[in-house]
């Protein structure tokens, strides 16, 4: 069935007059719900709403006064020989009255009433309040029949569903071409435009171009310039790196003389999320729910790289899991870390964790330096630091372990030294003045102290991990308190399927956070910036029909 030929206005517009009739439904019912609860504080007043109005020598009126000045209306009130005040209903803070009065005393009755918080009301309605209150109800009710009887109506067109959502999709598309129509300059028999094709489909965009127009077209490409800020990002990435892509654009496209940091930081999220949850057992709960949801559903493409995303990261919590010999918090036969007895080395592998990933952010600035011609700026801000952290660290392990030999710690303290002398002699190069130079080169060596607190920052992958196994064996220690019989067992499977499910729910969503964190302040910090404006696709966002 071609979208184009689908024959689709008649149904249309007889689901609109359905439709509209359901929503003016809606609406008519809430006015006379709302009429019904103004109406309620009246329901006993005995008299006709109609008789609450003036007469030629008379006035009536219907009001609230506040519940602690009544006493003192009523007592005033009292000394007025024509005038009466009937009480009909209450509430916490107000009194519903009707007052009578003549001509003659009015003045006095309004000052009086005004003096008091009187607030006038006017009731809408001519008949007894009770009998308004009957007659909207009926209205209601039997504006509720015939609100199924429509809703009976739409049951009978849904075998048209996917017909119009067919219709849906052609009629968005043809109205995305028009728009895209109306950015052409137009002269009398040529449409001239301008746009961005990405470079691997030049070819495929040539030959839709033959195939569509003949000859009739011109076309010039050109490579977009390097530096050009209005260049749009497409990125593109393998199956394992394209789930990670929206770490990327939630803090910045690249610009386009940028690298694209998906692939590099892939791997340590990869890593680190699984460090921070390591629990086979829910890595294995999030692995098959997101199998099914990937497997069961045709998502749309964004979501489907969210689900793919918590895919992979499932196996690298239940990898993490094995390591930790944990799995809901009970513990496996086998493990290579024990969390309980060896948390100093597990804290060292997060240091050394991080001291890579901060390394490798750093190798990423020295590359992007020298791609850009800049080798020098390469060697001054980062060999040097690499000099100074390494020397540094060695010449630091060299002064407390004894079996390492004072020739690797008096080698390691050389070239921290000449890694510091260079910081501080080309940080500040761009310094017109020498003593500037200087005073930014040691502001620049100062900045040392912040790399201490990125490693030490590294220490949340161990904190997040025991943490949550911490919680998890807590959960099971409650559960083994419990009696051995039938209610503690019933109790303690409520326990054990709520208590993990909220300690996985805490665990992924605080590995999520510290894990992009991590990437944001640390990794990026150190050579990306960001700024790109994303590549937008002609082509319509499909609501209803997701074309693989």
């Amino acid at each position: 069935m071609e979208a184009k030929n689908i024959e689709y206005e008649n149904l249309y517009y007889k689901l609109k007059e359905v439709t509209n009739r359901l929503d003016e439904i809606t609406q008519d019912t809430n006015n006379l719900k709302q009429q019904i609860e103004d109406l309620m504080p009246w329901n006993d007043l005995d008299v006709e709403i109609s008789d609450i109005s003036d007469g030629e020598d008379t006035k009536i009126f219907a009001g609230t006064i506040p519940l602690k000045q009544l006493e003192e209306t009523k007592i005033e009130l009292s000394k007025l020989k024509y005038t009466h005040l009937q009480e009909v209903s209450q509430d916490k803070a107000f009194e519903y009255v009707v007052v009578m009065t003549v001509n003659d005393e009015y003045n006095a009755t309004i000052e009086t009433l005004r003096k008091n918080g009187f607030n006038k009301i006017d009731i809408e309605g001519q008949k007894k309040a009770s009998e308004e209150i009957s007659k909207h109800e009926n209205s209601i009710s039997n504006l509720d029949k015939e609100k199924v009887d429509l809703e009976k109506q739409l049951d009978h067109y849904t075998v048209h569903l996917g017909k119009l959502e067919l219709a849906y999709e052609y009629m968005m598309n043809q109205r995305l071409k028009l728009t895209a129509s109306e950015k052409f300059a137009r002269l009398s028999d040529v449409n001239i435009t301008q746009g961005y094709v990405p470079t691997d489909m030049v070819e495929n965009f040539k030959k839709v171009l033959s195939d569509t127009l003949g000859n009739r077209y011109y076309v010039e490409i050109k490579e977009a310039e390097r530096d050009d800020p209005n260049i749009p990002i497409l990125l593109k990435n393998n199956k394992f790196n394209e789930v990670f892509e929206s770490i990327t654009t939630m803090y910045a496209l690249p610009k386009y003389n940028e690298i694209d940091p998906t692939p590099f930081f892939a791997i340590f999220y990869w890593v680190f999320f699984g460090m921070m949850v390591a629990d086979v057992g829910y890595g294995v709960l999030v692995l098959i729910g997101t199998t099914i949801a990937l497997k069961a559903f045709n998502l749309k493409p964004n979501l489907r790289k969210f689900v793919g995303f918590f895919f992979f990261l499932s196996i690298s919590t239940i990898v993490w899991g094995l390591v930790y010999g944990s799995a809901f918090g009970m513990s496996l036969p086998f493990k290579l870390i024990d969390t309980q007895n060896e948390a100093i080395r597990l804290l060292m592998i997060s240091v050394i964790f991080g001291g890579v990933h901060l390394f490798y952010a750093m190798a990423i600035q020295a590359y992007m330096k020298i791609r850009d011609g800049k080798p020098m700026d390469a060697v001054y801000d980062v060999l040097f630091w690499y000099m100074a952290l390494m020397g540094a660290i060695v010449f630091l392990i060299g002064s407390m372990v004894p079996s390492v030999p004072s020739s690797v710690g008096n080698i390691a303290k050389w070239v921290m030294i000449i890694g510091m002398v260079g910081i501080v002699l080309f940080g500040a190069r761009d310094s017109k003045s020498p003593v500037g130079r200087l005073v930014g080169g040691l502001y620049e060596l100062y900045g040392i102290s912040s790399y201490v607190g990125d490693f030490v920052s590294y220490s949340r992958l161990m904190a997040l991990g025991l943490a949550g196994g911490f919680i998890a064996v807590a959960i099971n220690m409650i559960i083994g308190m419990l009696p051995k019989n039938i209610i503690g067992i019933a109790i303690g499977l409520v326990v054990f399927v709520f208590g993990h499910l909220f300690n996985a729910f805490l665990s992924l969503l605080s590995a999520y956070v510290h894990t992009s964190r991590l990437t944001y302040v640390e990794f990026f910090g150190k050579f990306y910036e960001g700024g790109g404006k994303a590549f937008n696709l002609f082509k319509n966002d499909a609501k209803y029909i997701n074309i693989k």
